[in-house]
């Protein structure tokens, strides 16, 4: 795609103040991906596809910003025809619902974020592309077993406790907890030690 068209076709989506309009951009720039690819003209597809990206993002802006169809009241003397503020369902758009949800999603990058994505994409950059590499990083849970294992070492590996002798500990254990001690320590031991040879 020259530059002078796409130079022009990002003027036209900045100037774009309806849906019908960004949308019809989009569609042209999904035209001209689909002949780069035929053409095996991989610059050219990949400036097509930031266009359609683009693109959306506008229509994901002005659907935001629209006030939302509240359909039809009945017709009456004193009541008005229709409440309908919007320039058109989505469905008369061509706008699937999945759509609109993605684009409004990438509509509330800000435009570093959004150029950012564009930029850094390895390979032909997409809707679902620049919402993964946008999105914050998702939250570890740690497990109850990560917590008790935690929080017993810590309980055993103060300078205290490990400064004590295992006899003293153990003198005023009675038999059965002394036989109980010595056949689970070696098997904990065992245990720890795999932790102490993890990376």
């Amino acid at each position: 795609m020259e530059l002078v068209r796409y130079n022009a076709m990002c003027r036209a989506i900045a100037e774009a103040h309806r849906v019908d309009e960004a949308k019809e951009i989009h569609d042209q720039a999904v035209a001209l991906e689909a002949y780069a690819r035929q053409a095996l003209n991989t610059d050219a597809e990949r400036e097509a596809t930031e266009i359609r990206l683009r693109a959306e993002r506008k229509v994901g802006k002005l659907l935001r910003a629209s006030p939302k169809a509240t359909g039809t009241l009945k017709q009456g003397p004193n009541l008005p025809r229709s409440t309908s503020t919007t320039t058109g369902t989505l469905k008369s758009l061509g706008i699937t619902k999945d759509q609109s949800s993605r684009w409004q999603k990438i509509a509330d990058l800000s435009d570093h974020e959004f150029d950012l994505a564009i930029g850094t994409a390895t390979s032909k950059p997409s809707t679902n592309g620049i919402l993964k590499a946008t999105a914050p990083p998702e939250r570890m849970v740690v497990s109850k077993d990560a917590l008790w294992l935690w929080g017993r070492l810590r309980d055993f590996g103060g300078d205290e406790w490990l400064a004590k002798s295992p006899t003293d500990v153990m003198s005023t254990m009675t038999p059965e907890m002394k036989d109980d001690v010595h056949q689970l320590a070696p098997r904990f031991a065992a245990w720890l030690k795999r932790i102490g040879e993890m990376p």
